[in-house]
């Protein structure tokens, strides 16, 4: 019976997995943007 579960545990499993990924990577790049934005400030003055 839980044998049929499988396939469906293993696409959860593989689509959290890349929702996860996206999440981690949207964030770095909020990070770096921010970083970007400080750096040119502080060069300005």
């Amino acid at each position: 019976m839980i044998a049929h579960y499988f396939g469906l545990i293993e696409a959860a499993f593989v689509f959290g997995l890349a929702i996860a990924f996206f999440i981690w990577q949207w964030r770095s790049l909020g990070r770096d943007v921010a970083a970007r934005k400080e750096r040119e400030r502080n060069e300005r003055e």
